[in-house]
């Protein structure tokens, strides 16, 4: 693997409910934040650009942190840790 194309073990573990929220609420939360701010940028330059799908990818991940919470509720409920395991994959591209 070469720097332009790089796999990345972001998160490997296991955890707790309460911890779990912790760490999933937080990367969801931060990526939410940063859609939002990107489309203010945008609007902020145009604001006749609505950005469509910045509105689409910040309703997935709400989604997301949607069935992320159920998930936990039930291993909570059940009294089950959850194992975590997320990879990031980086490619440099030619502009």
């Amino acid at each position: 693997m070469t720097l332009t194309d790089q796999k990345i073990k972001l998160l490997e573990g296991t955890f707790n409910p309460s911890e779990a929220t912790d760490i999933l609420n937080t990367f969801i939360d931060k990526k939410i934040n940063f859609h939002k701010l990107q489309r203010l940028s945008v609007i902020e330059q145009n604001c006749d650009d609505e950005t469509p799908h910045l509105y689409s990818r910040i309703d997935e991940l709400m989604n997301a942190k949607e069935s992320i919470k159920e998930i936990i509720m039930e291993a909570k409920k059940e009294g089950w840790d959850l194992r975590i395991e997320s990879d990031i994959h980086i490619t440099l591209i030619e502009k």
